[in-house]
């Protein structure tokens, strides 16, 4: 519980630095009201009633404190282009966003795992060099590479899937995410896949699977119960880091493939300098990527009870 507590802790310290280092940011970007005004700017009546309507008369530590008071209750303030409430565009954007990153994540684990299982259990043999070369292939493409590629040959060049965001129904999310999700995927998977399968070659030399396999239990049981649950301890901590990876594919491909989450929302924001927007899906996404991380941190000591015995301690 006392590690736990001081994770929270650290947790709240990061959210509070990445919160700072995002609106001091914004800020040495300069005015935004002369994107806002455009030649209005040089009006100075204009000019301060504006900044008094935005709330961008005070100091920038003043504005930071005020924003962040706000941002703890769900107000981020308005968009200023459209008016909007930020919360009301994140909490719009944020379940496609999070669908995609979920659904890149489960392919991801679909194919690592039984790739990297199958490669230790057959460790320096065929199909362990082809798995390694394979993986050592779609690490270094990137998944917007991917993206393109896939989007080229399956929804433009021969229609199997669509080219654009359905969204209909679920099925019809689930079948037009399946490209940009596999394009994330990819990557991902050759790193779980790497990692699974080195820790996994070391557990099935362990005296405890030796043993499992004197007493004549089956290779499957073995290798699904006796060695992945250890050996995925890694695994685990690898998924946790590499959700920033994610998080920034995903801005890319979302573009791409025109899928109206965060990542299309950040690049239209930017491009209308809409600081306040970005400010909030900046925190968002640093919100997402340290939650998901004090979980994973967590699940450890689920995995594993000898982290949960040294944390007892």
């Amino acid at each position: 519980m006392r590690y736990l507590l001081r994770r929270a802790a650290h947790l709240v310290a990061v959210l509070f630095a990445v919160s700072f280092i995002t609106f001091i940011s914004m800020n040495l970007l300069g005015d935004p009201l002369k994107s806002i005004l455009g030649p209005l700017y040089a009006d100075k009546q204009v000019r301060e009633e504006a900044r008094a309507e935005l709330h961008l008369e005070g100091s920038v530590p003043e504005r930071y404190v005020e924003w962040v008071a706000d941002a703890v209750q769900g107000d981020f303030g308005r968009s200023y282009n459209t008016r909007e409430t930020v919360s009301a565009v994140i909490g719009e954007r944020l379940p496609v966003s999070l669908m995609l990153m979920v659904y890149a994540q489960v392919l991801a684990l679909l194919i690592a795992v039984p790739v990297a299982v199958a490669a230790a259990y057959r460790a320096d043999r065929a199909f362990d060099r082809m798995s390694t070369a394979a993986s050592f292939v779609f690490i270094s493409v990137p998944g917007f590479a991917s993206a393109v590629i896939f989007l080229y040959a399956f929804a433009v060049r021969n229609d199997l899937f669509p080219a654009r965001y359905l969204d209909d129904s679920f099925f019809d999310r689930l079948y037009s995410m399946f490209l940009p999700a596999l394009a994330l995927a990819l990557p991902l998977g050759a790193v779980y896949m790497r990692v699974l399968r080195n820790d996994m070659v070391n557990t099935l030399q362990e005296d405890f699977v030796m043993f499992a396999r004197s007493k004549g239990i089956s290779t499957f049981r073995i290798l699904t119960r006796h060695a992945l649950r250890p050996s995925s301890i890694s695994l685990m901590t690898v998924v946790g880091i590499q959700i920033g990876a994610l998080l920034a594919g995903a801005l890319v491909v979302e573009t791409i493939f025109s899928i109206p989450g965060l990542g299309m929302q950040i690049v239209r924001s930017i491009l209308q300098n809409d600081y306040v927007v970005i400010q909030a899906v900046v925190l968002v996404l640093a919100v997402t990527y340290v939650v998901v991380n004090f979980f994973v941190d967590a699940l450890h000591g689920v995995l594993d009870p000898r982290i949960r015995a040294a944390r007892a301690l």
